[in-house]
């Protein structure tokens, strides 16, 4: 597991906020769509939240479980890898699969994930995973036996754009799963709702991506156009492709070396669909031209990979920075879903029969390696190659709702102009505003300073009419709960309730703060209040933990209570500590580097014109469209 970005953080909030009170309304099937752009972290951000939300004391108690969809077997293998990797392959949540189906059902807070093409299909294996079988396992059978069990269930749709509303899916999603609350995400989102609609909605902007360093600042696009303004017109075009794109990399592998920064940089090569029949016909295919060009540069067989269809080689690892794989050759494989952030130069070939620009291949070269920007600006920069015209590429950007719209303008340093070098220092987020582990010792002695155990009711009677009038957000029908089972006022209150309620009064009284200097992030904190509660109590007072919880129940609970104030005191006192904690962090994760200023090249998006201006250092000059 790893920290989350600032806007990541803020997203997870925000998805738990909306989830929490869609969850508490009586309908069914209820959409909360997620925006957010390619290369943000979805799925990390997706782990996050299916870890918080299970652990969050306002939905305890609901028993629910999850079934994540993908749009390819690749894709939902990766989604799963990703969230075992995040978890350190230990988590309150149980990932599976179809390799799982003999369990039956689905247990709390599974997670199970799926192919859709799995079982929307028509193939003989769709049918058999759908109909009954001597063994019976079927995904049927294994939704019909969750909701048997009076488990509910929440969808989650990975790019939902794709292929969520045909006639098949709203039949296995409204006549079979029935979920609860169905998670729609995506970069590019079919659905958006309305103020009127019964749904959620969270966005994730663009430039906070950006500015997080998570993905590269623009793409620069090089059509057909700009080889003819070049005067590379004459050059074979297929090999004037590569020959850009090599070059290119050479300079990246420099820069990279220049601040000493262990990355690889990857040339992603798409070969046309057609190629296989340019192969038939007995042509020359673009493979060919493309490994016997790699060959005559000296690039070794070891240093190229292949993901084709039926032709794969040299894939493993081939996400990591330091891979020694240089050039990798594909069509579709790489196209979506795929992450590897050391891929910064794309090359893509021109279908001859369908010459229809594919944008979403675009997105494999948007993410930064180690997830920042660095000091020379041609490192945080996509560069794509390719013999589309520029017309055919600005006509599916159209079509598109995406935000990253290609930047295919370039302004460019005077050559009479010398630039400024300054010295910047770049900080990686230390502070989440939580309390730390240290928090204990904080709370121990402001306890031990002001909190006489006089005040305390040692032998508390806790019983379910103690929560009568208790504010607290009740997202799970606690409250109701206890009495609709025929549980009467006076009546014991239970271990699981007791401690449901113990970590519902320990975010509260954290989240209900108002002094700046004691509020602290309560998702966060809450758990670390808890422990240094149970901590002091039980080693004061030689009490069990049962005792301990009723104690501080019965305390939390009134308006009088002696401990409020002191957990106030002690956040209070741990605020210098923490921001201690935090500089010492942040200081260890400082790094300096050196930019130029004016940048040797600039480029913009077609939402920019170009303006006559007298004083410049770059030429041609670019402002937004619009601004004059």
């Amino acid at each position: 597991m790893f920290a989350l970005k600032p806007f990541q953080e803020t997203a997870v909030s925000n998805l738990k906020n909306e989830f929490l009170s869609l969850w508490k309304l009586p309908e069914q099937n209820i959409p909360l769509v997620f925006k957010s752009p390619t290369g943000s972290g979805k799925t990390i951000m997706l782990a996050q939240f299916l870890r918080d939300i299970v652990s969050d004391p306002r939905f305890e108690g609901n028993d629910v479980a999850f079934v994540w969809f993908s749009f390819s077997e690749d894709s939902y293998e990766q989604s799963k890898k990703k969230l075992f990797e995040y978890y350190g392959g230990a988590s309150e949540l149980d990932l599976i699969d179809l390799n799982d189906l003999s369990r039956g059902k689905l247990n709390k807070n599974n997670v199970f994930f799926i192919n859709w093409q799995k079982i929307k299909g028509k193939t003989k294996d769709s049918r058999k995973l759908r109909r009954e079988n001597e063994q019976g396992l079927t995904f049927d059978n294994l939704i019909n036996e969750t909701h048997e069990d009076g488990r509910k269930i929440v969808v989650i749709i990975d790019e939902e754009h794709i292929g969520s509303d045909t006639e098949l899916a709203l039949e296995v999603i409204d006549g079979l799963i029935k979920p609860k609350i169905m998670l729609r995400v995506s970069a590019t989102p079919k659905y958006i709702p309305t103020r009127a609609d019964t749904a959620g909605y969270v966005e994730v902007n663009r430039n906070e991506v950006v500015e997080a360093g998570l993905i590269k600042e623009k793409i620069i696009f090089q059509t057909e156009e700009d080889f003819e303004r070049k005067g590379l017109k004459k050059l074979d075009q297929d090999e004037l492709l590569l020959e850009l794109a090599y070059n290119r990399r050479q300079e990246i592998v420099k820069l990279y070396k220049d601040i000493k920064v262990e990355v690889n940089p990857l040339v992603l090569i798409q070969l046309p669909n057609d190629d296989q029949a340019t192969k038939e016909t007995g042509g020359t295919t673009k493979q060919a031209i493309v490994l016997e060009y790699l060959k005559r540069k000296g690039v070794k067989e070891t240093e190229i990979a292949i993901w084709l269809s039926k032709e794969k080689e040299n894939l493993e690892d081939i996400e990591k920075n330091n891979s020694p794989i240089s050039f990798l050759l594909f069509k579709q494989a790489a196209a979506t879903g795929w992450d590897c952030p050391r891929a910064g130069v794309l090359v893509m070939y021109r279908e001859i029969q369908n010459p229809t620009f594919a944008i979403q291949t675009v997105g494999r070269i948007l993410r930064m390696p180690f997830g920042t920007h660095f000091a020379h600006p041609e490192l945080n920069l996509g560069y794509l190659y390719t013999n589309y015209k520029r017309n055919e590429v600005l006509a599916e950007y159209a079509k598109s709702k995406t935000e990253n719209r290609p930047a295919i303008n370039g302004s460019y340093r005077k050559k009479n102009i010398k630039p400024v070098k300054l010295e910047s220092v770049f900080m990686t987020r230390a502070d989440y505003n939580d309390l730390g582990d240290s928090f204990q010792e904080t709370f121990k002695k402001v306890a031990d300073k002001k909190l006489d155990l006089k005040n305390l009711d040692l032998k508390p009677k806790v019983t379910n009419g103690l929560i009568v009038g208790v504010e607290i957000d009740d997202y799970d029908n606690f409250t109701k709960e206890l009495f609709d089972e025929g549980g009467s006022h006076d009546q014991e209150m239970s271990r699981h309730d007791l401690e449901r309620l113990y970590n519902l009064l320990c975010f509260k009284i954290i989240a209900k703060q108002t002094d700046e200097n004691r509020k602290f992030a309560p998702e966060r904190s809450w758990g670390k209040l808890k422990t240094a509660l149970n901590i002091w109590l039980i080693n004061k007072l030689g009490a069990s933990r049962i005792d301990a919880y009723k104690i501080i129940v019965n305390d939390l609970v009134s308006p009088a209570g002696a401990l409020a104030p002191i957990i106030g005191d002690a956040l209070l006192a741990y605020r210098p500590i923490r921001e201690q904690e935090v500089n010492k962090k942040s200081a260890r994760a400082k790094r300096i580097e050196h930019i130029e200023i004016p940048c040797e090249a600039l480029f913009f998006t077609d939402q920019y014109e170009a303006l006559e201006v007298k004083k410049s250092a770059v030429e041609p000059f670019w402002i937004e469209r619009g601004m004059f």
